[in-house]
């Protein structure tokens, strides 16, 4: 019994090590967290309007950089990472039109903000934004710069047109996923309140 013994402490002692060795390099888990852009607070207060607008918003472009899932960080003038644990909970092109969309109604205190498809006799004017800018670089810097057009419901010759060239500087992204779409949401804020002074000066001054 005793030399049996002896015989099987070091066969259990090595099956201990490789059980012992397999736990500790395993991989941790890695938790994928899903973000969105954040529309304008409630809490802010929303002006007064004479009447209720209409607009129907288009369809937004983003350059393809931007499309991917997980969230892109600008590292110098060049080089984009990705965070592959921080992904969009939608397209961000989607998002950045429904945030839009979202923050117009509240700005022009309208229920008649469309997306998509829209009558002729919906809408008083149509919106088109072209992003060709909008991430968050390493240090906190964020960019939003995009043109964008008003018409009338029934013409491509804009009412209004620009260019925005919006930043704003928050946290180091680094580690922290979340202050990326806090900044965007911001920058898609201020350039939402730019565009709904803009649409009442071209339905204003539309025949």
């Amino acid at each position: 019994m005793k030399k049996g013994f002896c015989l099987a402490a070091p066969a259990l002692a090595a099956a201990a090590g490789v059980l012992l060795s397999g736990c500790l390099s395993r991989p941790e888990t890695v938790t994928t967290r899903h973000f969105i852009l954040a529309p304008i607070s409630t809490n802010e207060p929303a002006p007064a309007a004479a009447k209720q607008l209409s607009v129907g918003i288009g369809f937004v472009k983003m350059p393809s950089y931007l499309l991917r899932k997980s969230m892109a960080i600008r590292n110098g003038a060049n080089e984009i990472e990705y965070i592959e644990d921080a992904l969009w909970g939608e397209r961000l092109d989607q998002c950045f039109q429904r945030t839009l969309a979202a923050n117009l109604s509240r700005l022009l205190s309208s229920d008649h903000i469309y997306l998509g498809d829209w009558g002729r006799d919906q809408v008083q004017a149509r919106l088109f934004v072209n992003v060709q800018q909008f991430d968050v670089d390493t240090s906190g810097h964020g960019n939003l710069n995009a043109q964008w057009r008003i018409t009338a419901p029934d013409s491509d010759i804009p009412l209004k047109s620009g260019r925005a060239r919006l930043d704003r500087t928050g946290a180091s992204p680094r580690g922290k996923p979340e202050v990326i779409a806090t900044t965007l949401s911001d920058l898609a804020a201020e350039f939402s309140r730019d565009l709904a002074q803009s649409i009442r000066e071209s339905v204003k001054s539309s025949p």
